[in-house]
């Protein structure tokens, strides 16, 4: 393969298989941000006194105007051809605002006076950088390959790596750091930030090495000619461009759900109260591990095959048949029985785990299915109006995504509220009842289907099948081929100067 340089036998931007495979640090660094984050409810209340609908809100306004802003970054950054390469400056950019608001929210700002103001503004900073590390990682999924048969590749390896630390972190939080700091405690909290942060830096570090080879100026057309993003162009995007509409009913649907189940109240509401042993949802995913990356491996080659419009159909059914079967299960057979797994009690916790492991699998697929859409939609816009748009398709998408998935923390928070817990957060000690239960059952079942469901509908409205892509990729081969002359012609006369 070449070095991501477009193949002279070929329609597409190629890369190497060590950059498919370690370019997609840069998504789980991100993935870090967000288990640091989740636990932001439990510094608000604990620490800056702040109450558990408060900080809901709070939350749930940070995301609002990221939504607001990100229109804005994204006109910036589509501008952006430094030297240095695009995607790096992003990346250098957003992870220092995300690192500096962490140390703000985790260890510093509820010692200084007017905490609450400050824990406001390490609340947006937060969300500043993830809108930056967000538009690297479009722009990035871009320009690193167009390759259909390589795409599906980057989110196999994210799934991969996002499942494999994932499920280590929480290995490491749920059985060691809980225990050792006698709960969830600002303690607790705290180490679990500073190991998140210790894997952020390694792996944006691996990440900017993978894409620099491709993060070059020659490949961002348009923005050495002065032919600059400008809010009409995003207009004309939102109203012509459908595969990025139907991209936003899938994706938002699901982000919703999926950011809900991984809030660590609602884990301890789930494990720590209704399953009775808050240690087993590490179990799960220990046992979990190899299982998935296997099927994850076996998925995505089969996504290679399929194309990413039908791959999401087909995992989307697959996610609300387990899910179903997993609802059966709590409904019918006491929950406590499927924690504490011991040699005496071990086929209903290995039944639970067989189950988990197979509706993780699909999720991951389906997750992955209809991340991969992404990158085909800026070549759509490419090849519709000849604009290259990473940072603001991402924006569109972004904009309606944080401005409705905002309302996730929001619905823990009135959802807790509603069964008792008005000041303080769930504790893997407290009391089951049938009202946790089924808030449970709601939390962690019925969004996610709800969500699925929506897929499907989005689906029948999407145009990028296989045979689209095939003709998309032959109109723009000839458009980074001009872009590239007309970048090389800039330099020799620059030169000449």
């Amino acid at each position: 393969m070449s070095d991501a340089s477009t193949n002279t036998n070929s329609n597409y931007i190629t890369c190497k298989r060590w950059q498919l495979a370690v370019w997609p640090m840069h998504t789980t660094a991100s993935a870090f941000l967000t288990i640091v984050l989740g636990f932001a409810n439990y510094i608000a209340t604990g620490e800056f006194g702040i109450g558990m609908v408060a900080a809901g809100i709070i939350a749930t306004a940070s995301r609002i105007f990221d939504g607001v802003i990100y229109p804005f970054v994204a006109i910036v950054t589509d501008r952006v051809n430094p030297k240095m390469g695009a995607v790096k400056f992003l990346t250098l950019i957003g992870r220092g605002f995300s690192i500096v608001s962490i140390f703000g929210l985790f260890f510093l700002a509820y010692n200084w006076p007017f905490k609450f103001f400050w824990y406001i503004f390490f609340n947006l900073l937060a969300v500043v950088g993830g809108t930056v590390g967000a538009i690297a990682t479009h722009t990035g999924n871009a320009v690193l390959t167009t390759n259909p048969k390589q795409r599906p590749m980057i989110f196999r390896w994210q799934m991969v790596y996002t499942s494999f630390i994932g499920t280590l972190v929480n290995i490491i939080f749920t059985q060691m750091i809980v225990p050792a700091c006698g709960g969830i405690t600002t303690q607790a909290v705290q180490i679990n930030a500073l190991v998140m942060i210790g894997l952020l830096i390694l792996f944006e570090i691996c990440a900017m090495i993978a894409i620099a080879p491709s993060d070059k100026p020659e490949n961002y057309i348009g923005r050495d000619a002065g032919d600059n993003v400008k809010p009409k162009d995003m207009l004309d995007l939102i109203i012509h461009n459908r595969p990025l509409q139907m991209r936003v009913v899938a994706g938002v649907t699901d982000k919703i759900a999926q950011q809900v189940i991984q809030i660590s109240s609602v884990t301890v509401l789930l494990y720590g109260i209704v399953i009775g042993d808050y240690g087993f949802s590490g179990t799960v995913g220990a046992y979990s591990l190899i299982p998935n990356l296997v099927f994850l491996f076996w998925g995505t080659h089969l996504m290679k095959k399929s194309g990413g419009k039908k791959a999401v159909v087909q995992w989307s059914w697959a996610c609300i048949i387990m899910s179903m079967v997993w609802l059966a299960m709590m409904v019918v057979i006491d929950p406590t029985k499927y924690g504490h797994m011991s040699a005496s009690n071990w086929i209903l916790p290995l039944l639970y785990i067989i189950v988990q492991i197979v509706l993780k699998a699909c999720n991951n697929m389906n997750s992955a299915a209809t991340q991969a859409l992404s990158p085909d939609i800026v070549d759509y816009e490419l090849y519709r109006s000849g604009r290259f748009m990473p940072s603001a398709i991402g924006t569109i998408y972004s904009f309606v995504d944080e401005t409705v998935s905002s309302v996730s923390n929001t619905i823990v928070a009135f959802c807790l509220v509603a069964i008792g817990y008005t000041d303080v957060q769930p504790q893997p000690t407290d009391p089951s009842s049938p009202a946790v239960f089924w808030m449970a059952m709601f939390l962690m079942i019925g969004l996610p289907v709800l969500g699925w469901v929506c897929n499907l509908i989005a689906m029948k409205f999407y145009i990028l099948d296989t045979d689209m892509m095939e003709k998309i990729q032959a109109h723009n081969s000839k458009l980074r081929a001009e872009n590239k002359i007309r970048h090389e012609h800039e330099q020799e006369a620059q030169a000449a100067k």
